[in-house]
């Protein structure tokens, strides 16, 4: 099929697959079909003689890479099977996971997932650094190759604190042979830009990156270096920018043309996704922000209006029992199915509760929560068991382990054992191992050993239920039927899938570390797929990029969505605010309407009030022992006079179940 098949030239996607132009960026709103526009472009790529693996497409994340590959793939061109698609850590991982980069920048790419950096955060003790909080801040910073804002310059940290924040954080990452997930992205930056010859900036003729509003500055700066003297498209809409935590700003899209020379803009605003009254809402809402590029959505021409109830109830309860009991209704008497149905919500707590809900319905429902698989501690030890069991020279596994249960992390026993092991140039392993022996003795460290001692014997039981039946070892490290480790279990179930059972003549070794690192990969970067058969929970940010024919967003009070910062300036409170818009209009343009087949509908949840104890738990301001009042979110009242009226979420059911 020809690249330009039933594309008129003048519309957006023709304009943007034909484009010619070195530097090109696509401002694209939700719905407004910036994935076919991409294909498009590709496969005019490939008529046009361009050599596939010299054409790379960056997504934000894995799931949207592997949509792309397939999507590539049904074009029926030459090489579409060739084409790079990946996200930009996995390319940096790949570029960082070579022998001869190892020794060029002296690091190792084990990332750290993250329970892992609480030992950390402990272990670099220096009181000038702050508290954990703020220790974790600069960790952010540090990820971003201390760019903090879209104007800094990525590389080095210019006040003189974080400078000596990195080198301790630094030297305990050397040590430990590790590295933070986000570092990933610097590192490799600081490789690209120290070899101004090596060939990995010389590998692609054509940079594509989508989300691009995602990237932080430093990772902007390292696609125009992978771009090289070739092409660079980006497509993404700063309305959608919603990744300030990892130091990524509205204004990397905004500000691209007056950074590339020759830039070429197109805007997507003809929303093909969305119910019209869904449209008219989010174009309202999100006009409350400043300095914008994309202007108005504008509904389909053809596409329903919409279902659209926002719904109020008493207390939180109440409201989580409602919306289970909602969902149940519409899956028994709509034309939906589970897969259908999407629950956004900005405390996972609230989700815990609506999927467990759902579960004793008998609804088929999966909650997808970041690294929810290690919620509890039970299942982060397992984790970490099987960790050391499938790579023994672990040093972040072990540190983990012979902390986990101290407030502290054993961190001065720890902090012992580490000096010991530096001045005798071993590893602290090593070190414990010739304590056991008695070959070393160090004070102050009984207690870590004996914990030490409970390792060695859990990895040893672990080893032998595999020699016993491999396939038990989803049943030794995370029992069924056991809440603290049912994420994991999936997890686990997940690799073992992929992987399959050993082979007869396997080496069981080889076989575990396979298995630990498929689980590793399922915890630390989850599929969200699009098409699913069973009601899908998860976070507003883990929205992007899917749609739903029923959307409900619940917990839209003030304190969630939008959430306050009291430590903030005004300035930045109101910068907050703005990006809690943006994440709000990601949510409800999640919604998707399907002509002649079913309208969309978005339900808008909220509550009066919280138990005390309860709202602590999230993060809401409250005394223990009194319930906490609540408001209505104020992006409520933003989405305009076409929104519908709020109404009681008890007499909108009773109104269902009586038709």
């Amino acid at each position: 099929m020809p690249w330009d098949t039933n594309l008129e030239p003048g519309v957006p996607a023709y304009e943007f697959a034909s484009s010619q132009s070195t530097n090109l960026r696509a401002v694209a709103g939700p719905g407004t079909g910036k994935s076919f526009a991409l294909r498009r472009r590709v496969a005019r790529l490939l008529e046009e003689g361009a050599d596939p693996r010299r054409i790379l497409a960056v997504t934000f994340t894995r799931t949207a890479a592997a949509d792309l590959r397939a999507e590539i793939g049904s074009l029926d061109v030459d090489g579409v099977d060739r084409v790079v698609a990946k996200t930009l850590h996995s390319l940096c991982y790949g570029i960082l996971n070579r022998r001869e980069i190892f020794e060029a920048t002296g690091r190792q790419p084990r990332p750290l997932l993250v329970h892992e950096i609480k030992p950390l955060l402990y272990d670099l003790s220096n009181p000038d650094f702050g508290n954990a909080r703020e220790k974790e801040k600069r960790v952010k910073a540090f990820e971003a190759a201390w760019a903090r804002l879209q104007f800094d310059e990525p590389g080095f940290a210019l006040e003189e604190i974080d400078q000596l924040f990195e080198r301790n954080l630094v030297s305990w990452l050397v040590i430990h042979k590790a590295m933070l997930i986000g570092e990933i992205i610097p590192v490799t930056l600081s490789y690209l830009r120290e070899n101004p010859l090596c060939p990995e900036r010389n590998l692609f003729d054509h940079v594509l990156v989508d989300e691009y509003q995602d990237l932080n500055k430093a990772e902007q700066v390292l696609v125009r270096l992978l771009a090289g003297n070739g092409t660079l498209t980006i497509i993404g809409d700063d309305d959608q920018s919603i990744y300030s935590f990892k130091h990524a700003h509205p204004e990397g899209i905004r500000e691209f043309p007056n950074e590339h020379d020759n830039c070429e803009s197109i805007t997507f605003n003809e929303c093909r996704r969305c119910p019209a009254l869904v449209v008219q809402m989010a174009s309202t809402l999100i006009n409350n922000n400043h300095n914008r590029t994309l202007g108005n959505l504008a509904p389909t021409n053809g596409n329903d209006q919409g279902n659209v109830h926002v719904l109020q109830w008493n207390t939180l309860d109440e409201e989580v029992w409602g919306l289970s009991e909602l969902v149940t209704h519409y899956l028994n008497n709509d034309n939906i199915q589970p897969g259908d149905i999407l629950i956004l919500t900005p405390r996972r707590r609230i989700g815990y509760r609506i999927r467990d809900l759902l579960l004793q319905a008998g609804i088929e429902v999966r909650s997808y929560f970041r690294e929810q698989a290690l919620d509890s501690k039970e299942a982060r030890r397992a984790y970490s068991l099987l960790n050391l069991a499938a790579v023994p020279n672990d040093r972040v596994s072990l540190r983990y382990l012979l902390g986990v249960g101290s407030q502290d992390y054993r961190q001065p026993a720890y902090r012992r054992l580490l000096n010991k092991a530096q001045e005798i140039d071993c590893s602290v392993r090593d070190v414990l191992d010739r304590i056991i022996a008695g070959e070393l003795r160090i004070r102050n460290t009984n207690h870590i050993i004996n914990v030490y001692r409970q390792i060695i014997d859990d990895i040893s039981s672990l080893n032998e239920q595999m020699n016993e039946d491999a396939m038990g070892i989803v049943n030794y490290l995370a029992p069924e039927g056991n809440d603290n480790f049912a994420g994991l279990r999936e997890a686990l179930e997940a690799a073992i899938e992929t992987i399959g059972a050993p082979l007869p003549d396997e080496d069981l070794s080889n076989w575990l570390l396979h298995i630990f690192q498929e689980t590793r990969e399922n915890i630390s970067m989850p599929n969200v797929p699009e098409e699913v058969n069973h009601v899908r929970i998860m976070s507003l940010h883990a929205s992007k990029g899917l749609g739903a024919k029923m959307v409900i967003i619940c917990g839209c009070i003030e304190g969630l969505i939008p959430r306050d910062d009291p430590e903030l300036t005004d300035g930045e409170r109101q910068q907050l605010i703005e990006e809690q818009r943006r994440l709000f209009y990601v949510a409800i343009t999640r919604c998707k309407n399907e002509s002649g087949i079913y309208p969309g509908t978005l339900i808008l949840s909220s509550c009066v009030e919280i138990p005390g104890v309860e709202a602590v738990r999230l993060r809401i301001p409250a005394r223990h022992d009194q319930n906490r009042r609540v408001v209505a979110s104020r992006f409520l009242r933003e989405l305009g006079p076409q929104r519908p009226r709020a109404e009681v979420g008890r007499d909108y059911l009773l109104r269902l179940r009586e038709r």
